[in-house]
């Protein structure tokens, strides 16, 4: 049976050989990169089975290819694999990008796995639904590598998108000894889908994206498999992900106005059992070279809306608030700290969290992160978390 691993090796075993000969090649650009990333949690698991470890380990890289030729034509391959010092489901295997590209103005056509973002908010992006989320980043910034037909006309009056989508990439979960989960493990082995083609089922998406003075925008539709799933109970009394179908409409628009930045996503979706309505929206406010320094300052303010009832996946970012703010030092390093605080104006419990990044000479970067649960309720979806508070320490390697 077909599985995305085979894909894996059949996408490397291609690229291995249409670009073995050519490594000697100017042309060819490569790029390898090993990482360690290490959190520390500072309280004890708060469910049965969880590792009693307050360090969980993880080592992680890519080997990045890009070879163009004959002009119009190029390939890109970015295997990526992730090693978990404590849970096995967080090991993950995946081709990031792994596709031909023919570009021809004003025709662009794209043929194998990539990863394709949506979307202007900062804290939250509704309208980014390409492709699935790789469970083992909390941040969820990261994506799992989606198979596609992309094709992409780009006249003068703006950028016309079609996506096929033809295989379907499942959320993974933690396992029994890994945190942020619940009480109970989720079986992702024992998925189930509203479409007879599960896996193989036909999503499809279209996008239309342009600009006019300083206002940029994207409308988008998507019709296909759900990358949330309804978590449900089995007979056995353990949970498992049912994947339904969807038709999600959105829009994603920016308006720069001198040092301010509007920002807007919303999404009108037919889900599982219902219609509803979400959007994020709000503001960036620059302050640039602060204190006659070379750093910039920025203020980020944003509202989160979900109208989706408990017959839904759940979501955190119901009727929440953002707060945050940027910091980019603008030195030799490419410093920077993103820092904020999501409050739940219904639930009353936030989300806290500083984020740094710089580079370490010219081959390496450091990352470390800090995340603090609070106030979480027991009928909160954020109650499972409330003690996986963490620091997050990641450094990289660039070769």
């Amino acid at each position: 049976m077909f599985s995305f691993s085979n894909l894996f090796f059949a996408n490397v075993l291609f690229l291995y050989f249409t670009t073995s000969s050519l490594f000697g090649n100017e042309n060819v650009d490569t790029r390898l990169s090993l990482g360690i990333e290490t959190r520390y949690f500072k309280n004890s698991p708060k469910w049965v089975g969880q590792s009693s470890a307050n360090f969980q380990t993880s080592v992680e890289g890519f080997f990045e290819i890009f070879y163009p030729f004959d002009g119009n034509h190029s390939v890109t391959i970015n295997p990526f694999f992730r090693k978990d010092g404590i849970d096995e489901n967080g090991d993950l295997l995946d081709i990031r990008e792994g596709y031909w590209l023919f570009e021809s103005d004003p025709i662009e056509v794209l043929v194998g796995v990539n990863t394709v973002f949506w979307g202007v908010s900062e804290s939250i992006n509704l309208v980014d639904v390409i492709n699935q989320t790789d469970a083992g980043d909390f941040s969820g910034d990261q994506k799992l590598g989606q198979p596609m037909i992309n094709l992409k006309f780009l006249p003068e009056y703006g950028t016309f998108s079609i996506y096929l989508l033809p295989y379907f990439r499942e959320r993974s979960f933690s396992g029994n000894e890994g945190r942020f989960r619940g009480p109970t493990e989720i079986e992702k082995d024992e998925s189930e889908f509203e479409s007879s083609d599960a896996l193989h089922n036909l999503d499809v998406a279209l996008r239309y994206s342009h600009y006019f003075g300083d206002a940029d925008f994207g409308l988008s539709y998507f019709t296909g498999t759900s990358r949330e799933p309804l978590i449900l109970p089995n007979s056995a009394a353990g949970l498992f992900p049912y994947y339904g179908q969807i038709s999600q409409t959105g829009l994603d628009f920016q308006y720069t106005y001198v040092d301010l930045l509007f920002k807007t996503e919303v999404i009108v979706r037919d889900g599982f059992s219902e219609t509803y309505t979400a959007a994020v929206s709000g503001f960036e406010y620059n302050f640039y070279q602060i204190f006659d320094s070379d750093s910039d300052f920025s203020i980020l303010l944003e509202y989160q809306h979900d109208g989706r009832s408990k017959q839904e996946p759940q979501t955190l970012s119901d009727q929440d608030i953002f707060a945050g703010y940027r910091i980019t030092l603008n030195d030799m390093s490419d410093s920077s700290f993103l820092g904020g605080t999501i409050y739940d104006t219904s639930k009353y419990n936030s989300t806290t969290f500083l984020e740094y990044e710089t580079r370490i000479y010219e081959n390496f970067s450091l990352q470390v992160s800090v995340t603090e649960f609070s106030g979480a309720q027991t009928s909160d979806p954020s109650y499972i978390f409330d003690s996986d508070d963490f620091i997050q320490i990641k450094l990289t390697s660039y070769l």
